[in-house]
């Protein structure tokens, strides 16, 4: 790769002052399709790291400005999806436990072997994709929700209930006619084509507009959840 072209797979950042742990991980991955980025410490590798950027975060837990569980902090607090791979001298239980409860992905103790390292960053970086893919799709109903009508939110919103159009038509005070309307030009702009798929979409749109904690399941949505 030339240096003009900008990076756009995923990339290993690595953050340990060990020059040896950055030194390992770019042989591992030499000839793939993954880059590899070392740094010293955990204010470089903020300073220079971006969400939007795809990979996984291979990182020691003695570090000398924060330590990998500061770091971990920091990046969740922010929102960060980056998974991380600890690889830690004489880790103890208490601190691998905490780590994984963080969201680690792995805790490995070095010196680490090259197959365990190497199996430890493929399963972060597919952690990575999936979890960029889900938000993609998040966005994508935030985005589809925010273009319907306050109309057609509110027949939505009801389909998301598992009420029947009959049930709509008594709720809104309109013909049945007005609902089945409502809900084809709801289909059309979703690019929907079924009525299976628009209850899936309604349930997963409802869950996006509320918190979790508030978001109250009727049967029907729980038989399509299921």
């Amino acid at each position: 790769m030339k240096r003009s072209q900008v990076w756009t797979g995923p990339t290993v950042f690595v953050v340990d002052p060990d020059p040896l742990t950055g030194a390992l991980t770019k042989e591992l991955l030499d000839g793939s399709d993954v880059g590899c980025e070392a740094f010293r410490s955990g204010r470089d590798f903020l300073a220079a790291y971006r969400d939007s950027r795809p990979g996984c975060l291979v990182l020691e837990q003695r570090i000398p400005d924060m330590s990998g569980l500061q770091l971990q902090h920091r990046l969740s607090a922010s929102g960060s999806i980056l998974p991380l791979v600890f690889v830690t001298s004489n880790p103890d239980v208490s601190l691998a436990v905490e780590l994984m409860r963080g969201g680690a992905v792995h805790v490995l103790e070095k010196p680490a072997r090259s197959i365990e390292l190497l199996s430890a960053i493929q399963e972060a970086i597919a952690l990575d994709q999936d979890r960029r893919r889900a938000k993609a799709h998040q966005t994508k109903v935030r985005d589809l929700t925010a273009s319907l009508t306050r109309k057609e939110r509110q027949v939505l919103e009801l389909i998301a209930d598992g009420k029947s159009i009959k049930s709509m038509a008594g709720e809104l005070e309109l013909c049945v006619r007005a609902i089945e309307l409502r809900r084809n030009s709801l289909m059309r702009k979703l690019d929907i084509r079924s009525s299976l798929e628009l209850m899936r979409f309604a349930v997963i749109a409802a869950q996006e507009s509320c918190p979790e904690s508030d978001v109250e399941f009727s049967p029907a949505r729980a038989a399509v959840c299921a």
